[in-house]
């Protein structure tokens, strides 16, 4: 096959799994449109890929996979020691996690440990060990932090902080975020990945599920688990926990060198920090496919679309380090994410954006204020409903009751934004966006609503048909021009 051939192959091969594999084979037969030897190397490559399996789509990491519906390591009330296991909160290919007491320090910790049908293994004891030692060199805020590496018996097991938290891929699914957010999670990030590189460590899975967002809104790096240190790099292969030619990690997440097999380096994480970034920021995968083969393909052969492309208004400096970050070769990325950090920290857009003075006290207790207020409102226009369906009667019946149930809807909505602002402030941007368009329909329709009533009192009622149109007519003008002035003021948009 020429090289013409061979890409006409592959495009056709990409384009069988997006789409119905039958429909894409049965075009391919009409010998006018390819020549044989494509439809002979589509068909091979479609063959091979159905004896291949769905192992592109999970965490490559050992030969051995631990049963995700097996039974748990340990049980609740679980004695370990002084630590006391409470429940399971996570578990996967390599390794269970349980919230656990310790009762030492009377505090909350994490436990993680082998799967049931790993304890016994003694490459992945080591494995165990190898990552409490890599995380347990790292001492910065947004690494996790490694208490204690345990050997009871035949139990191994790493404490490490407690995250109360979310995971940056239920933010992704939340919404994109705001500027000022996508710039310090960047810079938190690169921070955090600097620290590791600093100290010889290569991460080799940084995806959003391995990153956590405290209820105070900073972040935490987890699961060192597949992490390279730099004595590992000329270790023998047995030390290396890796076979020659291997390669470990998630392929949706994997540079190019990685998935070859090719030399490892701090470079290796810059590609995934891009790819988290991109998807941070746009809420797509900088390789978007259908299947997680194509997806691989894409990583090694195509360049992805620019992030600014997606999102114009994301700012130059962010989107040249994600640039940079999701070069194929290596050598044209950066050295480690500690350039990140510096070419992030001295861009004029983050000294004005994270030294940012927050809003003064008043402007944000008059914001929530002004939720208050606005949930009283409801509860009032309700009210009001109830007399004027009252008054005039059955007429009024239907919108009593689309009133009522509209205002229970934005009530519950404003009710979890002011509770979103004061325990997870990091979440808060994206639920109020999410909650925009509900807030903004109820408090429409509430207003039109008691307007319409209130003129079909005049006649009757004139007193309440003016206290229903003035209360309909606050609550628009409040919902279009008040709250969008306090919102402004007290978060800067």
């Amino acid at each position: 096959m020429t090289a013409d051939e061979y890409r006409r192959a592959r495009d056709l091969f990409e384009q069988a799994l997006d789409a119905d594999e039958p429909a894409a084979l049965s075009g391919l037969e009409a010998p006018s449109r390819e020549s044989p030897q494509v439809v002979a190397e589509v068909r091979a490559l479609l063959a091979h890929h159905a004896r291949a399996g769905d192992f592109m789509r999970a965490p490559l990491a050992n030969p051995v996979q631990a049963l995700a519906d097996g039974p748990a390591t340990y049980l609740p009330g679980t004695t370990l020691g002084t630590y006391v296991i409470e429940r399971e909160i996570a578990r996967g290919g390599m390794g269970c996690v349980y919230l656990a007491i310790d009762q030492r320090l009377g505090r909350k910790v994490a436990i993680k440990t082998l799967p049931a049908t790993m304890t016994t293994s003694a490459a992945q004891r080591e494995r165990l060990r190898r990552e409490a030692r890599a995380a347990a060199a790292l001492t910065h805020p947004g690494i996790c932090t490694v208490y204690a590496l345990e050997e009871l018996g035949e139990a191994v097991f790493i404490v490490t902080e407690y995250i109360e938290g979310r995971t940056l891929r239920d933010e992704i699914e939340a919404g994109v975020p705001d500027m000022r957010t996508l710039r310090a999670t960047a810079l938190e990030l690169a921070a955090a990945m600097a620290s590791a590189h600093d100290h010889g460590i290569t991460h080799r899975d940084l995806k959003p599920e391995n990153i956590m967002r405290t209820t105070s809104g900073a972040l935490k790096v987890l699961d060192f688990g597949l992490a390279l240190t730099e004595a590992d790099v000329d270790a023998a292969p047995l030390t290396r926990m890796t076979l020659p030619g291997a390669f470990i990690g998630t392929p949706g997440y994997m540079a190019p060198e990685q998935l070859t097999g090719g030399p490892i380096d701090a470079r290796t994480d810059l590609f995934a920090l891009g790819i988290v970034l991109y998807e941070y920021a746009t809420g797509h995968h900088p390789f978007e496919a259908s299947h997680p083969l194509v997806q691989t393909a894409r990583i090694l052969d195509v360049s992805p679309e620019p992030v600014e492309s997606r999102r114009p208004e994301i700012p130059a400096d962010i989107a040249a380090v994600i640039g940079q970050a999701l070069q194929k070769d290596p050598h044209r990325r950066a050295m480690s994410a500690r350039e990140l950090v510096e070419a992030l920290s001295s861009s004029p857009e983050t000294h004005a954006a994270l030294s940012r003075p927050s809003a003064p006290r008043g402007v944000s207790t008059w914001w929530r204020t002004h939720q208050l207020v606005t949930i009283g409102m409801y509860m009032v226009g309700v009210i009001a409903m109830w007399f004027i369906k009252e008054w005039i009667g059955g007429e009024a019946e239907p919108l009593f009751f689309v009133a009522g149930i509209a205002a229970t809807v934005a009530g519950v909505f404003r009710g979890h934004l002011l509770f979103t602002e004061r325990w997870n402030r990091a979440s808060f941007d994206v639920e109020r966006r999410r909650s925009a368009p509900v807030t903004i329909g109820v408090d429409i329709t509430l207003g039109l609503i008691l307007l319409f009533e209130g003129l079909r009192l005049t006649s009757t009622r004139a007193v309440a048909a003016v206290v229903a149109m003035a209360l309909g007519a606050g609550m628009i003008l409040a919902r279009l021009l008040l709250e969008r002035s306090t919102t402004k003021a007290a978060f800067g948009e």
